[in-house]
């Protein structure tokens, strides 16, 4: 069958459902839908560490559980539809006469979530991406040179594919037992690593078995077993081994390109998360993620408040995370040049945070590092990183021996309008290190500017946010082109409107 005739499927299908008259009440949004009021307001003066939140699932479930239905017609109209539109421009400006990269991208997607039956649900989602304007984002057959984060509003593995870039985002069924659910299939899960990923136009998702427990009301318990992921900037999805290396696959710790991409074999991933809130100033949790063959990573983290008035509007805040990570099996493959980490590596990470937090604005001093052994792994294609020094369109992930401090300050003008500003200064080991830096890339300064504004009356539903990022190299870069470009001595712009109904 066709892609055209498949396309023309999909969009028919769309105009049938927007006919239906239901209550149509999420899609992806700029502010997460759990801190997001009937008017698109947020009482939390944080910004999403990312560009743009995007939520993908399907929302909460119309009415409770019936098994009652005279028709399925009936059943089908319990359910809730889920629309959206997004535009997202994007730029980067390199310095001197090195290539810079624009793209324009136009977007829509259109979701179901059924009612509840003796508990079961069922949820599928599907977008396309069109891209409206951009120039060359591809490798430059001369220089070798490419966009490194425009290319990522379309299709990573296809760049040269611009219009109709359509994949079926979610399809799972859903019980739900008191305060518990269990899922299965195609979804969005939010862990500290593995996450929706939200600064491109469409989310990463993954296949498999979830589940979800809060019966008490101080714990919450997550987990499940991976066996498919869907990355962010692409139109496929993938098992587990697969899905590693649609985003650039950087320097192996021998030289050279790494060889580990589609050479690598794992059985999949178990994840396991328990998070403790005895009260609203105390939250920790705790992580760990076995991928088969690959690695082990355990995370924790904790988040104080300590109020310091009486009416406790105004609080020091303190972070602590701290993670360790050790290859398993043989790191994807006998053959140690085809590996994703080599045999018998490990690491160690902290983070901490130290702010002052009052009820419209929050400014925190941040600090990371990655221990001086092996190279902290962790496939990009899967989640943004959690490190309180995090600012968007950088990590750290691929390096060790490293130093991060970041200042960040959020604030918010009002219940709709909020922004936030960020410097940091990363140390980096050499970018001729092939050992301790994976993707070459300088020790830098990092600003960020971001804003974000979600309209309430007749504009309900739309969001505009906008971001400005500047990086400075100041660490040896030899003159080399694939040591600066997209990487140091760049600005970079995003304009992202969001319109969900």
């Amino acid at each position: 069958m066709s892609k055209k005739y498949i396309n023309s499927k999909f969009w028919v299908i769309t105009i049938v459902a927007l006919q239906v008259q239901v209550e149509v009440v999420m899609g992806q949004k700029i502010i997460p839908s759990d801190r997001i009021k009937s008017a698109n307001v947020s009482n939390n003066v944080l910004l999403p560490q990312d560009t743009i939140a995007q939520i993908m699932q399907l929302g909460k479930s119309a009415s409770g559980d019936t098994a009652h239905y005279k028709t399925i017609n009936a059943f089908l109209k319990k359910g809730k539809f889920t629309g959206q539109l997004r535009s997202y421009f994007m730029a980067t400006d390199n310095t001197a006469d090195y290539p810079d990269y624009y793209a324009m991208a136009l977007g829509t997607g259109l979701g179901y979530e059924s009612a509840k039956f003796h508990g079961l649900q069922v949820g599928v989602s599907g977008s396309f991406i069109f891209n409206v304007w951009s120039n060359t984002l591809g490798p430059d057959p001369e220089t070798g040179l490419s966009s490194r984060y425009e290319i990522g509003l379309f299709d990573m593995l296809h760049p040269n594919d611009k219009r109709e870039l359509g994949r079926l985002e979610t399809l799972y069924l859903r019980y739900n037992y008191k305060k518990s659910t269990a899922t299965v299939g195609r979804q969005k899960i939010t862990t500290t690593f593995i996450n929706p990923q939200d600064g491109r136009m469409r989310p990463t998702l993954v296949n498999a078995l979830w589940l979800e427990t809060k019966e008490t009301e101080k714990l919450t318990l997550l987990g499940g077993w991976i066996f498919g992921m869907g990355p962010r900037s692409t139109q496929d999805w993938f098992r587990v081994e697969e899905s590693i290396g649609s985003s650039p696959v950087g320097r192996s710790v021998f030289g050279g390109p790494s060889q580990f991409k589609g050479n690598i074999s794992s059985a999949g991933m178990a994840v396991a998360g328990i998070t403790y809130q005895p009260s609203k100033n105390l939250k920790t949790s705790l992580w760990h993620y076995y991928t088969d063959n690959l690695f082990n990573l355990t995370f924790s983290q904790t988040d104080v408040a300590i109020p310091v008035t009486q009416s406790k509007q105004q609080t020091i805040v303190l972070g602590f995370q701290v993670g360790y990570q050790a290859a398993t099996g043989n790191g994807g493959n006998t053959d140690q040049l085809k590996a994703y980490m080599p045999r018998g590596s490990e690491t160690w990470l902290i983070s901490s945070k130290l702010g002052y937090k009052t009820p419209r604005i929050e400014t925190s001093l941040n600090y990371t590092r990655i221990a001086d052994q092996g190279r902290f792994l962790f496939p990009r294609e899967w989640g943004i990183e959690p490190f309180y020094t995090f600012l968007p369109r950088e990590r750290l992930e691929g390096a060790s021996g490293v130093h991060s401090f970041a200042f960040i300050t959020d604030i918010k003008f009002s219940e709709q309008w909020k922004a936030r500003a960020g410097y940091s200064l990363t140390e980096m080991p050499d970018v001729k290190d092939v050992l301790k830096n994976k993707y070459a890339i300088p020790s830098y300064g990092h600003l960020q500017l971001m804003t974000n504004y979600s309209f309430t009356g007749l504009l309900e539903g739309l969001n505009v946010q906008a971001l400005f990022v500047y990086k400075n190299g100041w660490d040896e870069t030899y003159n080399t082109p694939n040591f600066i470009v997209n990487k140091v001595d760049m600005s970079h712009y995003s304009l992202v409107m969001n319109y969900s109904f």
